[in-house]
């Protein structure tokens, strides 16, 4: 089953519109997201300018929760569904990693939860 990103057309709570410099900021934190990210614990992963990328947390599902915040406020949020967690291949894991890029700049794009669900081989 391919990788699949879908906008789940919810508004991120709270969510702030960046002004250039800082849309720039996010979208460098965003490119800084690794495959062996998604596994970590709640934490700041990255973090480029006024931008971070934090993964909140994992939910009881498995399903992990990662947003690109400015202070307090999301600017971009996304959804990894466990199977995508579950790839084992590097190079099919980097496949995943650009998924999640992907899903994070579409949110960021559009200040809705984007997801990411299915798996690579």
């Amino acid at each position: 089953m391919p990788l699949a990103k879908t906008d789940t057309l919810n508004p991120i709570a709270g969510v702030i519109v960046p002004n250039a410099a800082q849309r720039r900021d996010c979208q460098d934190v965003i490119a800084m997201l690794d495959f062996a990210d998604l596994g970590r614990g709640p934490m700041t992963l990255h973090q480029s300018g006024v931008a971070r990328l934090d993964l909140q947390g994992i939910t009881a599902a498995g399903v992990v929760n990662i947003q690109v915040q400015i202070g307090n406020a999301s600017v971009a949020a996304a959804l990894i569904a466990p199977t995508v967690l579950a790839i084992t291949d590097p190079a099919n894991q980097r496949g995943g990693a650009r998924g999640a890029i992907s899903v994070l700049n579409q949110s960021l794009d559009s200040g809705t939860i984007w997801q990411l669900t299915g798996t690579l081989p």
